[in-house]
């Protein structure tokens, strides 16, 4: 097995992770997923991801709640009970370990540091969407080597649509999860009836739901898009008293980058609502 293959088997794992985080997440089944035994699998999982399996999973869990709590505010208890923890002191506990402070602290600092900008965004129903994807993970503005494996397959693969906006997955908020550890998906779309030949590793079939999303237009460089995730999620969501999808937020490149100077790139941010 090359070490490819067997990232893109942890790979697996970690989306499993990602849609039961809420659920039992069981080593053995994590194991099996990845198809190594328990004794090995959390071997390779330290040394391939970083921390051990249960490591990630506290983290995640921690993590999101840290999103509910800066994006939605709400009663610590509920957002600790929503995210595996059976009290509310545990939590707190693990909440003050992980970021330094006490989750209403936390929450309340997020909602002191929001203001009354006004935010152009506006809701837009989107179609379900098939993608080839490349996984990279560290630091958002190092992403370039995911996209390079990404187009080195993709014009060769019939059915990919070049002639559409690139796109990316965003799974990790950077002032919540360490740099190093933000997941990030360079995605191109596929037609919908498109038969994919084998992939070769790294390159993984994706989908984004159809439904209605909350859009922003982010101008300029990548540099300052988090601006515009707190302007969307932060200001003129919370507005809106609708509920989000707990899905990756979607980048669409609308104007890509090298195609314009930096300063007239045009990138949409969109959420879907649930």
């Amino acid at each position: 097995m090359t070490h490819t293959t067997w990232a893109d088997r942890i790979l697996r794992v970690l989306d499993v992770i990602h849609t039961k985080l809420d659920g039992d997440l069981d080593p053995a089944a994590l194991a099996a997923t990845a198809g190594f035994s328990l004794h090995h699998f959390h071997r390779v999982f330290r040394g391939m991801v970083g921390e051990s399996v249960m490591q990630y999973i506290r983290r995640q869990r921690l993590e999101r709640a840290a999103f509910r709590l800066r994006h939605a505010g709400g009663e610590v208890s509920a957002t600790a009970f929503a995210h595996g923890y059976d009290s509310h002191e545990a939590f707190t506990r693990a909440f003050r370990a992980h970021f330094g402070v006490p989750p209403r602290e936390y929450r309340d600092q997020q909602r002191a540091a929001s203001d009354d900008a006004m935010v152009s965004a506006a809701r837009r129903v989107e179609p379900p969407r098939r993608l080839l994807t490349c996984r990279f993970t560290g630091p958002y503005d190092a992403c370039a080597p995911a996209w390079e494996q990404l187009m080195r397959v993709a014009v060769g693969v019939p059915g990919v649509r070049l002639d559409r906006p690139t796109l990316g997955l965003v799974y990790d908020d950077p002032e919540i999860t360490a740099p190093e550890r933000c997941r990030y998906d360079a995605a191109v779309e596929l037609e919908a009836s498109t038969v994919l030949p084998t992939l070769p590793p790294g390159m993984v079939e994706r989908s984004i739901a159809g439904g209605t999303y909350a859009v922003l237009v982010h101008a300029g460089a990548y540099d300052t898009i988090l601006d515009s995730y707190v302007a969307l999620l932060g200001r003129w969501l919370p507005r809106q008293g609708w509920d989000l999808a707990d899905e990756p937020v979607v980048e669409r490149y609308v104007v890509p980058f090298g195609s314009v100077p930096p300063d007239e790139l045009r990138t949409e941010v969109c959420v879907r609502l649930a």
